[in-house]
C-alpha cells in the first residue's frame, strides 16, 4: 500500500473526548430484539467520568496511554502501539487478543476501509478517570474517542450515528461481543432513548431531561460471568415467555414511563422505578442463569438500610450480576451522605458519581468533533 503524504494543514494537534457510558433502563434488550419478538427499548447515558486525547495527522497508526488502574486512577504506566497503516497489519492487531489496543485498531482498520480521506493518526491519551470492566463502557469509551479523533483530524464531518456505526464496527471486529447500546456515549451526558427492531437500523433520540438528577454508580467488588449470563437468557429465550415478557412488554412499559419522568426531571419517580425493574429482573430474568444472577452482593445493597433515607431507589447495571449496582439519590447533599455508608460498610466497594441535569456539561472535553490546540 502507498503511504499518504501527509498535508501540512493537518499537521497540528486535535482534542477530542468521550464519557463512559451506563444503562439506565433496558438491559439485555437490544439483543433479545433480534430474535423479532419484540421490539427493545433501553436508556442510557454518559458517565461524569471518561477520557480525553490529543491527535494529529500521522504517516502510521500510532496510539499511546498513561495506564490508569481499575479504578481509573493514575498508575504512573504508559503503553504505546505503532504500526504501518495498511488493512492488514490493523487487522492483524484487531484480531490479536494479546494487543492491549485491539479495539483501537479495529475502529481505525473501519475508518481505513469506509472513508477514503483519512490516513494515518497519531493518538495520545492523556487524561483518563473512567473505571475499567465496571459495567461503564470503557471499551465503547476508547472505539468512540478513536472515531471522533480522525473525525476531528481529517475534518470528515461525520454525523454521530456515523461514528456510532463505525466505532461499533471495529469493536466487533475484534471478535468482541458489544451490543449497539454501548456507542450512545457519543452524546456526552445527554440521556438517550435506543429502540431496536430485528433487521432495521437502531433509532436513537435525545432526552433533554427537566431538571437535576443525583446519581450514583458502585463498583460490588464481586465477580459476575458476563458471557455465561448472555449465553444462558439467549439460549433460553425463545422457550420461556418469562424471559420474553421481562425484555418485551414489561421492559417498553418500565422504560416509557422512566422517558416521562427523566424530560420532567422526577428523580424520585425514576428512582422508583428502578426499584420496579429490578424486581421484574429478579422474578422473570433471574432464574433463566441462577448462578451468576443470584447476585447476593448486588442485593445485599440494594437492601442496605444505612442508605435508605438517601436514595429514592436502585438497580443493577448492564448485564446484572455482581458488577455494578447504581442509585437515585434525593439530593446532592444525600448523595454525599449515602456514598459515605457505603464506603465505610463495605470498603471494598468502590462508588462514583453520576449526575443527569437539563445543563449537563458537555463543555470543551466532550464536544462532538474536537477543537484545535
Amino acid at each position: 500500500m502507498v503511504t499518504r503524504k501527509v498535508p501540512k494543514e493537518k499537521q497540528g494537534f486535535k482534542r477530542v473526548s468521550a464519557p463512559g457510558r451506563i444503562c439506565l433502563f433496558g438491559e439485555h434488550s437490544d439483543w433479545a430484539a433480534d430474535y423479532g419478538v419484540h421490539k427493545g427499548f433501553c436508556i442510557v447515558t454518559g458517565t461524569d467520568q471518561g477520557m480525553v486525547a490529543e491527535a494529529r495527522a500521522a504517516d502510521r497508526f500510532t496510539i499511546e496511554t498513561k495506564v490508569p488502574d481499575s479504578l481509573g486512577r493514575p498508575s504512573g504506566r504508559s503503553r504505546q502501539m505503532s504500526c504501518r497503516w495498511d488493512p492488514k497489519t490493523l487487522l492483524a492487531a484487531a484480531k490479536d487478543e494479546t494487543e492491549f489496543f485491539r479495539y483501537c485498531a479495529g475502529v481505525a482498520c473501519q475508518m481505513l476501509y469506509r472513508v477514503k480521506e483519512t490516513a494515518g493518526i497519531d493518538i495520545r491519551i492523556e487524561r483518563m478517570d473512567l473505571p475499567l470492566k465496571k459495567g461503564v463502557s470503557s471499551s465503547a469509551a476508547v472505539c468512540i474517542l478513536v472515531a471522533k479523533a480522525f473525525d476531528a483530524v481529517y475534518n470528515l464531518r461525520m454525523f454521530p450515528y456515523e461514528l456510532m456505526e463505525v466505532a461499533y464496527l471495529g469493536e466487533r471486529l475484534t471478535g468482541s461481543q458489544c451490543g449497539r447500546m454501548d456507542q450512545a456515549c457519543i452524546y456526552g451526558r445527554t440521556p438517550v432513548l435506543l429502540v431496536f427492531e430485528k433487521s432495521k437500523a437502531v433509532r436513537v433520540e435525545p432526552i433533554f431531561c427537566g431538571g437535576t438528577i443525583n446519581m450514583f454508580f458502585v463498583d460490588l467488588a464481586g465477580r459476575k460471568d458476563t458471557v455465561k449470563i448472555l449465553a444462558d437468557l439467549q439460549g433460553m429465550y425463545l422457550g420461556s415467555r418469562k424471559l420474553q415478557q421481562a425484555l418485551g412488554e414489561e421492559n417498553e412499559r418500565i422504560v416509557r414511563q422512566a422517558y416521562q419522568a427523566i424530560l420532567a426531571g422526577d428523580a424520585e419517580k425514576v428512582g422508583s422505578l428502578m426499584t420496579e425493574s429490578q424486581g421484574i429482573f429478579d422474578r422473570l430474568v433471574g432464574p433463566h442463569s441462577p448462578k451468576q444472577l443470584k447476585s447476593p452482593l448486588l442485593h445485599q445493597l440494594l437492601g442496605f438500610k444505612g442508605i435508605k433515607e438517601h436514595v429514592f431507589g436502585g438497580k443493577g447495571v448492564g448485564s446484572q450480576g455482581d458488577g455494578t449496582a447504581q442509585f437515585v439519590a434525593k439530593s446532592s447533599a444525600d448523595r454525599k451522605a449515602a456514598l459515605a455508608k457505603i464506603q465505610k460498610a463495605f470498603p471494598k466497594m468502590q462508588c462514583f458519581a453520576l449526575t443527569v441535569s437539563a445543563n449537563s456539561p458537555q463543555g470543551r472535553d466532550l464536544s462532538l468533533h474536537g477543537d484545535s490546540q
